[in-house]
């Protein structure tokens, strides 16, 4: 297997770091919601994307095609509902904004150097 790109070593590093607070994020709202109510069962459904997350960064580092697919699945769902969060009010800088990192992502996962990490 190729050496790991810097771009594919980055992407994995915030997929850890946003699946990581994520979960923290998860169990304060599960907590404070005493385990059954609305944000509970959200905070429960946001614990479970935490977790997916983190195996996805794992995944991606150790060059795994299927976490590949999933982060590139997600980047372009990102920037679909920021697309259309433009139609729902939010300004053309916010979904910009919003984008960036989805964009960045999907740029770092498909340069030469990521795709013949992937094998692909």
């Amino acid at each position: 297997m190729n050496q790991r790109p810097l771009g594919v070593t980055l992407v994995a590093i915030i997929a850890w770091i946003s699946g990581f607070l994520q979960i923290i994020g998860s169990i304060f709202v599960i907590i404070a919601g005493l385990f059954i109510t609305w944000p509970a069962i959200v905070g429960w459904i946001s614990l479970i994307i935490g977790i997916v997350t983190l195996a996805v960064g794992v995944g991606l580092w150790r060059g795994n095609h299927t976490a590949r697919t999933i982060a590139t699945i997600v980047f372009i769902a990102n920037i679909v509902l920021e697309v259309l969060g433009m139609f729902n009010g939010e300004s053309l800088w916010s979904a910009i904004g919003g984008s960036i990192l989805s964009i960045i992502g999907l740029i770092l996962l498909y340069t030469r150097s990521a795709r013949q990490y992937f094998g692909s």
